[in-house]
């Protein structure tokens, strides 16, 4: 009895990243009795309310305890059916965060965005607004809002300049983000959130440490020239269509061709060039 109880909540935990919840384990005949015999055993213990992991999942706290909270939202179903189905529940703030392993934000409570208001413990707070699809993940098992998302999140909700700071600062350096991107969708709250929305005031705001020559990816190389040194990129643009036209049609006995990708080649080579080279 015990034998194939076991292995039909480890098959079925196993899909979970070795997490079950009591009712998902009641829906499948694994009644109260053979959980508690099994928690009592010490082959499960108990994570979150009616939240099991298995002794041998090999989820550790950083991930298991927020997707513990996730599953106790919806306990009955299985987490494939709710990523299968309409939009959920989706690990987000200051928690989102903690899972991105960006900045050192408190989060004293587990927070998630939901389209609808959802029943939930005193440990969980719950932001009702509809998400993007482009603005969710599914990281080690967890739904959990997109970095860039996140760091919008926050700054929505009035998190301090110096979190902001320093999760933006783990963001970019980790290549997380492209600075350039979260630019974009800050700027419009500067005025309200009392920030700078220049490219330029804007970094040296929250990431006035940050430099090309700290590790940066080449894209976020690019975003910082284009943000610090716009000019700059724009000048050294033009010689760059330039270059390329004359490679392309070295007697220059053609049309000069605006064409798209030079346009964007271009522009990349400019902005790394600038980002690699220039000094404040």
């Amino acid at each position: 009895m015990w034998e194939e109880g076991f292995c039909e909540l480890s098959v079925l935990a196993a899909r979970q990243e070795g997490m079950i919840t009591a009712a998902q384990a009641a829906r499948s005949g694994i009644d109260a009795e053979i959980l508690e015999h099994f928690k009592q055993t010490g082959l499960v213990f108990e994570l979150d309310r009616d939240v099991y992991q298995l002794v041998s999942s090999p989820l550790g706290p950083r991930y298991a305890y927020p997707l513990a909270a996730w599953l106790s939202l919806r306990p009955e179903m299985f987490r494939w059916e709710r990523l299968a189905g309409a939009p959920d529940a989706v690990l987000s703030h200051e928690s989102a965060c903690a899972l991105h392993g960006m900045g050192s934000v408190s989060a004293p409570v587990t927070v998630f965005t939901a389209p609808e208001k959802l029943e939930a413990s005193g440990a969980v707070k719950i932001h009702v607004s509809p998400l993007p699809e482009a603005d969710v993940m599914v990281s080690t098992g967890v739904p959990v809002t997109t970095p860039r998302r996140t760091i919008s999140d926050l700054v929505r909700d009035w998190a301090e300049h110096a979190e902001i700071s320093s999760v933006l600062g783990d963001a970019v350096r980790r290549d997380l983000v492209d600075l350039r991107a979260v630019h974009r969708d800050l700027a419009p709250l500067a005025a309200e959130h009392e920030f700078p929305a220049g490219g330029r005031e804007f970094v040296e705001y929250f990431v006035p440490d940050l430099s090309p020559g700290s590790g940066l990816s080449p894209r976020n190389i690019r975003a910082y020239a284009a943000l610090v040194f716009p000019e700059r990129v724009a000048e050294t643009q033009r010689e760059t269509i330039r270059v390329l036209r004359k490679a392309r049609d070295p007697r220059g006995s053609g049309p000069e061709v605006d064409d798209i990708r030079d346009h964007d080649l271009s522009w990349e080579l400019a902005a790394e060039m600038v980002g690699r080279t220039a000094q404040a």
